[in-house]
């Protein structure tokens, strides 16, 4: 039976044109297990290359978030890409490009609806306080310390369909948060040209002032959430490195750049 809902990769290609944007080599996978992966190995067999490349999935069946958590792929509801690219940039900026695929993805999501979403730190999207997407960056660096390859992946729930029942309580798509229908080819083609253009200036101020606008955890009591331990906190503020700041509950400041906070309350 043929698959209405699978993407029309020219169609992406003819809008990625229609913006004025270069087309990048692009691959598609009616299911694979995670785009990421398939960036990954792209990059450690093509190392001569450094032309921006896209991995692009209908469905994943390994489809993976932050600290090894999941990702809900169903096919033909959602857009899970990868985009392979090499910024010129030292090692230590990689830390940046999250926030800087957060704000990107937001901007993409408020030009082509009527949402705003919020961004909990320090890489999902979230409507009406549900989670809308999730990204996932990784990389590797050379022998002189700077980026060697950069992967962005992204999974945006885009219909109904895009999750089972069970999570709805948690989960949220954005023809449910807008009331409307918008075009998976559309949308993957403005993200896609958003973030290769603004690839070059992914650590400057005005990302950050963009990001640290968005994000829904500054003054909130949260639950810290770390390999070994758990615990309370305030956030105070967003550093400039994109490290949360917090107060316990003894009054200690720290400054956060690894696991996850859980607004209290939610």
């Amino acid at each position: 039976m043929k698959n209405e809902h699978k993407l029309d990769i020219e169609k992406i290609k003819s809008a990625i044109k229609g913006l004025g944007a270069a087309t990048p080599k692009i691959f598609y996978y009616s299911e694979t297990d995670s785009t990421n992966t398939r960036a990954k190995e792209y990059a450690r067999s093509h190392v001569a290359e450094r032309a921006p490349t896209i991995f692009i999935a209908d469905s994943q069946t390994a489809g993976r978030g932050r600290l090894g958590k999941s990702f809900h792929s169903a096919s033909g509801a959602g857009i899970y890409i990868s985009l392979l690219l090499y910024p010129d940039k030292k090692g230590s900026a990689i830390t940046k490009f999250t926030p800087f695929a957060a704000v990107m993805l937001s901007e993409c999501v408020e030009e082509l609806t009527d949402i705003s979403p919020s961004i909990k730190w320090v890489n999902d999207l979230y409507a009406s306080d549900k989670k809308l997407a999730g990204i996932l960056v990784e990389g590797e660096m050379d022998s002189e310390g700077n980026i060697a390859y950069l992967v962005c992946g992204l999974g945006i729930n885009i219909y109904k369909t895009a999750f089972p029942n069970e999570i709805s309580d948690i989960a949220i798509s954005i023809e449910e948060a807008s009331g409307k229908k918008i075009s998976r080819e559309e949308f993957t083609a403005r993200l896609t040209q958003k973030i290769i253009d603004g690839v070059k200036n992914f650590d400057s101020n005005e990302v950050f002032a963009a990001y640290a606008s968005r994000l829904n955890t500054i003054g909130k009591q949260v639950k810290v959430i770390k390999p070994n331990e758990s615990y309370d906190a305030t956030v105070k503020a967003l550093a400039p490195d994109y490290s949360l700041i917090i107060e316990t509950k003894d009054g200690k400041e720290e400054h956060l750049f690894t696991g996850e906070v859980s607004i209290k309350g939610k």
